[in-house]
């Protein structure tokens, strides 16, 4: 025992080290209890004067002593410790390094007639040492059989060639462990559902137009379509014919939407990616009118121009929102949509009544511009002044009182407070028509109003526009 030591307490509140290459390279793929085995036995390294033997290790995780030396023994193949002895049991911990890699370290006689089969059926090519490791740490790792790991390699350089490279051969064989299909009658029987599939795969492909012949993978996206989310195999032919081109990930993507919105049948699809298209065709429309542009139209269409047309908007009302956007510098897609859900909350829906809103608009401008005159006010009306109007026309005033109020502010000192207190004392005394005081006749108030107008040219409705300061929203 050395001179000092820690305490056991002092030893459970301290730190145990553990090299970020342990976690990343290594702890994702080991199974739980070779990842205990490993982090109590680090523990242990750095904390020498625990006194313990196999026995108490295993007790102390609740495992056996076999578990505890077959989890070792996996490291071992990893070359992250040694056994030193296994009569009494004793581990060295090495240094994991920084490789980037990590090769098992397995005994090739245990794979000989594995490695003399794999080449065989890769004649066009050496298979390097370094690629046998990789399906030796395969095969070990997911239990996959070498008899059928020779199968899947069969079936990939039968479909690309026996000069394939070994990274497909792994990315298969992954998939397929991951799967648990693991023996040769699982591959048998995965590559014959495959091979019964072929020529609707390769109809499939055709309709995306992807010359390639089909893949593992490819099956696994059709599983998944015709078995998880229930479409027939020829209304999956129907959606992939609706994208015209892309990919199996496309595709994917597009059926999931649809199987998220209970999008099931031909007509449905068809409907669906009809309005979807529209959608698309508008988004651009409306960037292009704000004077935006955005490399991709799916959260443009998500957030704004599927909200806006399901609101009732058509196309020409949210064209001519748009314009306005842009001439008065609001030109954001998040500011048209404080302007297009205004519009839906009071109700202006629809081109017509979009342009009828732009008319009362410009009315009030020069009903406005005309009360302020008659008061002595010099200058453009304000978003106080709309209030005032708008307060007004809730007391059931019409223009002639109004502008009789404004006469009579004229000269005073604040001539709009002085407007809100005449119409408020009228408003009070019940007081609504010129007759009921006396006063001078009105002059014309603010000439011919649109209002009786029904057919507006885009010229006189984008003159609107400038005639509006701002939507007060």
């Amino acid at each position: 025992m050395s001179f000092c030591y820690y305490s056991k307490e002092l030893a459970a509140v301290n730190f145990t080290n553990v090299e970020n290459a342990f976690l990343y390279e290594y702890l994702p793929e080991a199974t739980g209890n070779a990842v205990k085995v490993y982090l109590y036995g680090l523990f242990l390294c750095q904390n020498a004067d625990f006194d313990i033997d196999l026995t108490s290790f295993a007790k102390e995780l609740k495992l056996t002593a076999d578990e505890v030396t077959d989890a070792f023994t996996y490291w071992e193949e990893f070359g992250l410790v040694t056994i030193v002895s296994r009569e009494p049991f004793s581990v060295k911990y090495l240094p994991i390094g920084n490789t980037g890699t990590k090769v098992r370290k397995i005994k090739p006689e245990k794979y000989a007639a594995f490695t003399e089969s794999a080449q065989a059926l890769l004649p066009g090519r050496m298979i390097q040492p370094t690629e046998f490791n990789e399906y030796f740490s395969i095969m070990e790792i997911y239990g996959i059989k070498p008899e059928a790991f020779l199968m899947i390699i069969k079936y990939c350089a039968d479909l690309k060639g026996d000069d394939i490279g070994y990274k497909y051969i792994s990315a298969v064989a992954k998939d397929f462990g991951a799967r648990k299909i693991l023996t040769p009658e699982q591959v048998e029987k995965e590559l014959s559902a495959y091979l019964l599939r072929t020529a609707e795969l390769e109809k499939l492909l055709k309709t995306l137009s992807l010359r390639r012949k089909p893949e593992i993978d490819d099956l696994n996206y059709f599983n998944k379509w015709t078995k998880e989310l229930g479409y027939e195999p020829e209304t999956v032919l129907f959606a992939a014919k609706s994208l015209k081109k892309g990919s199996m990930k496309k595709l994917d993507e597009f059926l999931c939407e649809l199987y998220a919105r209970k999008v099931f049948s031909k007509k449905e699809i068809e409907s669906y990616a009809e309005t979807k298209k529209k959608l698309y065709d508008l988004a651009v429309k409306i960037n292009k009118a704000l004077g935006v542009y955005y490399e991709t139209l799916d959260a443009v269409v998500d957030n704004y121009t599927a909200p806006w047309t399901a609101y009732g908007f058509d196309e020409e009302s949210l064209l001519f929102i748009a314009n306005y956007c842009f001439k008065k510098r609001k030109n954001t897609l998040e500011n048209m949509d404080e302007i297009v859900r205004y519009f839906h909350k009071n109700g202006v829906i629809g081109y017509d009544a979009v342009a009828e809103y732009f008319v009362s608009l410009s009315e009030d401008e020069k009903f406005l511009s005309f009360v302020l005159a008659e008061a002595g006010v010099s200058r453009k009306p304000t978003a106080w002044d709309r209030e005032n109007l708008k307060q007004w026309r809730a007391w059931n005033f019409s223009e002639e009182m109004i502008v009789e109020a404004a006469r009579l502010a004229a000269g005073k000192n604040g001539p709009v407070p002085y407007m809100n207190a005449v119409l408020g004392s009228w408003k009070q005394k019940g007081i609504y028509t010129k007759e009921q005081i006396e006063n001078a006749p009105l002059k014309n108030a603010g000439g011919t109003h649109f209002k009786n107008e029904r057919a507006y040219t885009k010229e006189q409705l984008d003159k609107l526009i400038d005639d509006i300061d701002e939507i007060e929203i």
